[in-house]
């Protein structure tokens, strides 16, 4: 009996879907980070498009970011749960720690989150029908494994009008600074100013 030979036909294609991508803002920096379905967040350190990714974080990636001049990078992977971790220019994690706040509930398979542009220290999260904030995360110690630390997070209660609401979106101004805007899976988008003391 003649064995079967098949032979490959991608020709070199590769692919995957990124949800989210991040810079650092503060820097001229070649670094990007993804997020991709299925397949954890992606790391690269170089301008040139053949050059290949490295994979720190698996998981379903989801949303991330790097805070300004490299200092903490953001993963995430499904159901809101976070990593802020120390990165080094290869794409190695160096320390981590699990950030996702205890008590958080109702997260979207891929939960959004977003760095406050004006002050890396602070980060707001969608958690259901509530907005959290979290401002302080230099005070989030890298104690290396995957319990949840749930330091300096705030629960903005009642930012949406309906229990059967999730927020969806959530995004930042920089000017004027401490606004934060987000949407809903009701269709709605809100405004919160003075978000970074609101209660």
């Amino acid at each position: 009996e003649t064995p079967v030979v098949w032979n490959s036909l991608n020709n070199g294609y590769l692919t995957t879907q990124f949800y989210t991508c991040a810079i650092d803002h503060a820097t001229s920096s070649n670094i990007v980070i993804a997020g991709a379905q299925d397949n954890g967040t992606w790391f690269i350190n170089s301008s040139n498009p053949t050059d290949p990714w490295v994979h720190p974080r698996g998981g379903d990636g989801s949303y991330c970011a790097i805070a300004d001049n490299a200092s903490s990078y953001y993963f995430s992977i499904q159901n809101g749960k976070m990593m802020r971790a120390k990165v080094n220019a290869s794409g190695v994690i160096d320390s981590f720690a699990r950030i996702d706040p205890i008590g958080g509930e109702n997260y979207l398979f891929i939960n959004p989150y977003t760095l406050d542009p004006n002050n890396n220290n602070i980060m707001y999260l969608a958690g259901g029908r509530n907005l959290w904030r979290n401002d302080n995360l230099a005070g989030i110690p890298y104690l290396q494994n995957w319990d949840t630390i749930s330091t300096n997070w705030i629960k903005l209660n009642d930012t949406t009008a309906s229990s059967a609401v999730r927020i969806s979106a959530v995004a930042v101004s920089k000017t004027p600074a401490n606004r934060v805007y987000y949407g809903t899976s009701l269709r709605k988008v809100y405004r919160l100013d003075n978000a970074n003391s609101a209660t």
